[in-house]
Formats: C-alpha cells, sequence, structure tokens
C-alpha cells in the first residue's frame, strides 16, 4: 500500500525538490506511526506484567494472611475458638455452642491482635455473667511452634492476671497446651479442647457416662464429677494399692531418715571409751597404784 501511495507522487506535476520533500515527510510519520504502536503494545504488556506480579503477591500475601498456624479456645460455659495467622492476628472465630454465638454476636473479634481479642471477649463474658466466683475458665493453645506456644501462653497469663489486678472478675483459670492430636480429636466432637479432656478423663473413671450428655456439661463439673467417682470408687473398695510413683516416694523418705539416723549412731558409739583409751586407763591406773 506505501508503495502505491509513494506511486502517486509521480503522476502530480511539481517540482522535484518538493517531492522529495513531501515524500520523505509522509516516510517519517509512517515510521513515527509503527514506534507508536510498537510502544503502546509494550507499554501494554508491560502493564499487565506488573498486574499479573501485583495480583500474584496480593494472592500468596492473603493465603499467608488467612492461613492459621495456632488455635486459641477458651472454655468456661461459652465455648470459643480463635484461629490465629502467623502475624498474631485473628483471622477466625467460631463457636462450640448457644452461648458461644451469642459471646461472639456481642463482640467482634476477627482481624484484632488476639491479645486485644482475648481481652474483648473477657469484658463481654464478664458483662454476660459466665465469670462468676465459681466458674472455671479453660484457655488452650495448639501450635506445631514450640517458641509461638511458650510466648503466647505466657501472654495469656498476663492478660488474665492483668484482669485480675485491675479489679476484673477474680476467677480460677487453666491456661495450658495440647497436642495437635487432642485437638483434633475435639474439634471432630465440636468441642473445645479443654471440654473434650473433661468428658475423656470423666469416661476414664465412670465408663458409663454418656458423651452426648457430658456436652452439655462445663468442664468444672465435668470434673467435679470425676472427682466425686473417684471418691466413690475408694470408699467402695477401700483404699487403692499404692502406684509405683508413691511407692518410690516411700522409700525415698525411708532412706532420708535412714541417712538422718547414722550420724546419731555414730555420736553415740563415739561417746564409748575405746580399746586406745582403756588401755592408756589402765595402764595410768597400774602405775599409780605402785607409787
Amino acid at each position: 500500500m506505501n508503495r502505491k501511495a509513494f506511486g502517486v507522487f509521480e503522476k502530480i506535476c511539481a517540482e522535484e525538490d518538493l517531492k522529495q520533500k513531501t515524500t520523505s515527510y509522509l516516510r517519517e510519520e509512517i515510521e513515527k506511526r509503527a514506534r507508536r504502536k510498537k510502544f503502546l503494545w509494550l507499554r501494554r504488556a508491560v502493564s499487565f506484567a506488573c498486574l499479573a506480579v501485583l495480583f500474584l503477591c496480593g494472592g500468596l500475601f492473603y493465603r499467608e494472611y488467612m492461613t492459621p498456624v495456632a488455635y486459641i479456645d477458651f472454655d468456661v460455659n461459652p465455648s470459643v475458638e480463635f484461629r490465629i495467622n502467623r502475624f498474631g492476628r485473628v483471622i477466625t472465630s467460631h463457636a462450640y455452642n448457644d452461648d458461644g454465638d451469642g459471646i461472639l454476636a456481642y463482640v467482634n473479634v476477627n482481624y484484632l491482635s488476639y491479645s486485644e481479642a482475648v481481652k474483648r471477649l473477657l469484658d463481654a463474658m464478664g458483662e454476660e455473667g459466665y465469670l462468676g466466683q465459681d466458674a472455671l475458665l479453660c484457655v488452650t493453645v495448639q501450635t506445631n511452634e514450640p517458641s509461638r506456644e511458650n510466648l503466647m501462653i505466657q501472654s495469656l497469663k498476663e492478660i488474665v492476671g492483668e484482669n485480675k489486678r485491675d479489679g476484673g472478675y477474680d476467677i480460677l483459670a487453666d491456661i495450658y497446651a495440647v497436642t495437635e492430636e487432642v485437638k483434633h480429636c475435639a474439634t471432630e466432637c465440636e468441642l473445645s479442647p479443654a471440654k473434650y479432656l473433661a468428658i475423656e478423663g470423666l469416661i476414664e473413671v465412670d465408663p458409663e457416662a454418656d458423651f452426648e450428655i457430658c456436652r452439655n456439661h462445663s468442664v468444672h463439673e465435668l470434673r467435679e464429677m470425676a472427682r466425686e467417682k473417684c471418691k466413690e470408687e475408694k470408699d467402695h473398695y477401700g483404699m487403692l494399692e499404692p502406684t509405683e510413683e508413691e511407692i518410690d516416694s516411700d522409700r525415698n523418705e525411708q532412706e532420708e531418715k535412714d541417712i538422718s539416723a547414722e550420724p546419731r549412731e555414730e555420736q553415740e558409739d563415739s561417746d564409748l571409751p575405746s580399746d586406745h583409751d582403756s588401755h592408756e586407763h589402765g595402764h595410768g591406773s597400774g602405775h599409780h597404784h605402785g607409787n
């Protein structure tokens, strides 16, 4: 097409110099347009590449942010779970029972730092009357990172301690770590790990206990039921045979008593005259008698 366009000028009656200038101008314009199209395509390609990288990085960050690396479960009567990401934020919260649903409807903890979320949860539980004097607050932590586990348990203990010092709700708190297996089994049963372990402990001493009925009791009630059952068993069958730990403890106490008694025996022996002293005494007496 360009050849046809330039061929038109051969039929135009004009000075040769004008024809050449016009031809050069048109050629430059055509080349400029070609360069513009090439640059526009390159700019669009770079823009699409930047968007692709942005979406990829955003997707990776979102996945990293929304992936739980730790779980904090609360059980006092409302049973609630916090899922924590690697940045220490609560990404989701979950209720195990109706009371838990009511608490989470009352306070929103998502995307807060877990320390702030715990404070708000305790305040909400206190205002709803769940943190009475007879209440037992069980808090469990599950993570596969030992350093994170220790840090979270220490932080949770400090938060509960601050609540007591600030004139909050003075209740008994049990804060400890659980294994991934316990957490998995508890989740399968739709229970907090603390309640799951309490039910398992009760069934161990009372095989006739019904699992579904037990889930309606608090952890404190379940532990009391297990203690009462153990007491009944002892009253019925008499004192149980001592365990190996108790036997070892008694043996160690007896050894300590024997060791403490040895110096006394040595002291008593030292008070008696020795053969050497008797010999000297006899020799002295004989010499005196001779005089």
